[in-house]
């Protein structure tokens, strides 16, 4: 399970190539063409990219579970039809902009458990479609509210109107939906102008790979910036280690016994340093919901 064939990669995304764009680089450079990422940044967004290689791809709906960080620089007085820079943009006419006293109150509402409103302009499907489909088209589009997590949303630096913030959030949260929510709060408009994420659990963009290191395969960088799974899922999956007899039963697809007398849930399966797959605790046993490793790995 070592090594480039099976792995996972941080990369430093930056601004411009979408998060596919960034993929074929790395099946260009890697020579491997069993890569998905973790977690899409807009073409706009730069910043930390998880990237799943070989058998590892399976896991990216796991890690991309993580926590994330980021920082990001909002315009006031203005709104934008995508919630970013890319849009059209459409100056607020006849409103002040608030004060540093005023943003504070605003924010408020939106830390914590909300319903949040997708962009438009997003990947959300609706009807089968992507939205960003759909909007391209100009058809009326109506997303649903979905449960997201805010665990943190404040004011790193205001010189009006641009308001830097930094924001520790769960899955499915848009920072670009913090930015448009903020702005009809405030009455006053607002969007991403510049977006940064700086980690997914406890993977960090300063330990990762750039673009450039990744194009020209550079092995220091590369080697530098591959993450063991047991860290990558910190704050996702609780590990649970098997010995090599009940190591050999899981990735045969088999229940094994373990100690783990707790709440029925998801832990991540190893044995050593190999990741042998994902199970599910229950009553004393863990059976398979994935394996990653062949029996071969078991040793």
């Amino acid at each position: 399970m070592d090594g480039a064939r099976d792995g996972i990669l941080v990369v430093d995304k930056a601004t411009g190539p979408t998060s596919h764009d960034v993929v074929a680089m790395a099946r260009r450079a890697l020579q491997i063409r069993r890569i998905g990422h973790c977690g899409t940044l807009d073409p706009l967004a730069s910043g930390v990219l998880v990237l799943c290689i070989g058998r590892l791809t399976r896991l990216s709906d796991w890690i991309s579970r993580g926590d994330k960080e980021y920082v990001a620089t909002f315009h006031l007085g203005a709104a934008s039809s995508t919630d970013d820079a890319q849009g059209e943009i459409e100056t607020t006419v006849g409103v002040s902009l608030p004060t540093h006293q005023e943003l504070e109150a605003a924010m408020v509402p939106l830390r914590g458990n909300l319903e949040q409103i997708p962009p438009a302009h997003s990947a959300v499907k609706v009807d089968g479609v992507r939205s960003y489909k759909r909007a391209r088209r100009n058809e009326a589009i109506e997303l649903a509210p979905r449960a997201v997590r805010v665990d943190r949303f404040e004011i790193t630096a205001y010189e009006p109107p641009h308001l830097q913030v930094l924001v520790e959030c769960g899955k499915g949260t848009y920072i670009r939906s913090l930015a448009r929510d903020l702005g009809t709060a405030l009455g006053c408009g607002a969007y991403v102008e510049s977006l940064r994420r700086l980690r997914i659990g406890m993977m960090h963009a300063d330990a990762a790979v750039s673009l450039a290191s990744l194009q020209s395969n550079e092995a220091d960088a590369l080697r530098a910036a591959y993450v063991e799974p047991r860290r990558a899922l910190i704050g996702v999956l609780e590990p649970l280690d098997l010995d090599e007899y009940a190591g050999q039963a899981f990735v045969h697809g088999k229940a094994v016994s373990t100690d783990d007398k707790g709440e029925e849930q998801e832990r991540a399966i190893f044995a050593g340093a190999s990741l042998l797959g994902i199970g599910r605790v229950r009553d004393g046993l863990v059976a398979p919901v994935r394996v990653f490793a062949s029996p071969s790995v078991v040793a």
